[in-house]
C-alpha cells in the first residue's frame, strides 16, 4: 500500500470536514427551539422501533415508553453488548493487526463548543477534534474492521443486551459502534442536560430522540443490516457518531492503540478497514488452526 501522503491533506481536512462546523449558529438557535419541543422530524419521518419523532419523554430504561413499547433495560456494564456480540466470535484463529496513519498530519481545530457555554464547561480545555484521532505512532482510532467474506453470514441471534452509546461532555461515546441486526441500542445522557439523538440511515427507519436532562436512557432497534447510520445531535451540531448494523460479529473497533482482535475459523479471508474520512482498505490472509495473523493497515487522506 502506498504511503505518500496528499500534499493537500489539510485543505482536505478543512473543506471535507468542517462545512458544518459553520452550523453552531444554527445550532443555538435549535437550542432554543428543541428545548420548548425537542423533536425535530415535525412527525413527517417514520422512526425506527422505539424512536419518537415528537420527543416525548420517556421513562428510565425498563419503563413503557410512548405507544407502550418497552426500552431495553440499562445495563450496569456500556460495555456489554459489545462483550456480548464478540462472544459470537467462533473459531480457533485469530486475525489482529494495528492501523496507523502515515500521511502528513493534518492541523484539526478543536471543537467549538461556545454555542453552549455548558457543554464548554465539562472540559477543562480544548475539546480535540474527533475526525482524525491519532494515538502514539499516528495509531488510528475508531476505525471500523471486519471479515467480508461469506462464512460469516450465518444465524446469529442479536444479544438482547444494548449496545451503548453515552453522551458524556457532549460528545458521542463511542465515536464508532457495530452491532448485530435487531440487538438494541441504548443512548445515555450522562450529561443530563438537553440532547437531541437524530440519526438518519437509508435502510432502516430514522430516528429522532428527545432526552431532557431527566431522561438517563432511551433505545432504538435498528432490523436491517447497513453500514454505517450517521447519527447527529440537532442540538449540538458537533456531536456525531456512526453505526455500523450487522448480520454477522466478526468485526472489532480500534481505539487509540489503533489494535484490532477478531476470532475466526482457520481459513482465507478478506479484511477490511473503514474509516469516516479515511475511505476503505481491503486484504487478504489466510490463518491456520490455532494461529494468530497480523493483517495490519496504514492509511493515508484519499486523493482527488
Amino acid at each position: 500500500m502506498k504511503s505518500t501522503c496528499s500534499p493537500c491533506s489539510d485543505r482536505f481536512f478543512h473543506r471535507r470536514v468542517f462545512g458544518g462546523f459553520g452550523a453552531l449558529t444554527a445550532g443555538l438557535f435549535l437550542l432554543v427551539v428543541l428545548a420548548a419541543g425537542c423533536g425535530g422530524g415535525g412527525g413527517e419521518k417514520p422512526t425506527a422501533e422505539g424512536g419518537d419523532q415528537g420527543g416525548e419523554a420517556a421513562a428510565a430504561g425498563g419503563e413503557e415508553m410512548a405507544g407502550g413499547e418497552q426500552m431495553a433495560e440499562a445495563p450496569q456494564d456500556p460495555e456489554a453488548g459489545t462483550d456480548a456480540v464478540k462472544a459470537l466470535q467462533k473459531g480457533s484463529a485469530t486475525l489482529t493487526g494495528t492501523i496507523t496513519y502515515v500521511g502528513q498530519v493534518p492541523s484539526l481545530p478543536p471543537i467549538d463548543m461556545n454555542a453552549d457555554p455548558v457543554c464548554a464547561s465539562k472540559h477543562d480545555g480544548p475539546v480535540p477534534n474527533e475526525t482524525l484521532v491519532l494515538g502514539d505512532g499516528n495509531t488510528v482510532a475508531n476505525i471500523f474492521v471486519q471479515v467480508k467474506d461469506s462464512f460469516a453470514q450465518g444465524d446469529y441471534p442479536a444479544p438482547s443486551t444494548p449496545v451503548v452509546i453515552d453522551q458524556r461532555g457532549c460528545l458521542y461515546h463511542p465515536h464508532v459502534v457495530g452491532l448485530l441486526a435487531g440487538q438494541p441500542l441504548q443512548f445515555w445522557n450522562s450529561d443530563q442536560i438537553l440532547h437531541n439523538v437524530h440519526g438518519t440511515p437509508e435502510a432502516n427507519r430514522e430516528f429522532n430522540l428527545g432526552m431532557p436532562g431527566t431522561l438517563h436512557d432511551k433505545s432504538v432497534t435498528l432490523n436491517t443490516p447497513e453500514e454505517f447510520v450517521h447519527v447527529k445531535c440537532d442540538v449540538h451540531p458537533w456531536m456525531k457518531a456512526f453505526v455500523a448494523v450487522m448480520t454477522h460479529p466478526y468485526f472489532d473497533v480500534t481505539g487509540k492503540d489503533g489494535t484490532y482482535s477478531i476470532k475466526v475459523p482457520p481459513g482465507t479471508y478478506t479484511v477490511e478497514a473503514w474509516h469516516e474520512k479515511l475511505g476503505t482498505r481491503t486484504q487478504e490472509v489466510t490463518v491456520g488452526d490455532g494461529e494468530t495473523a497480523t493483517v495490519d493497515f496504514q492509511l493515508d487522506v484519499p486523493k482527488g
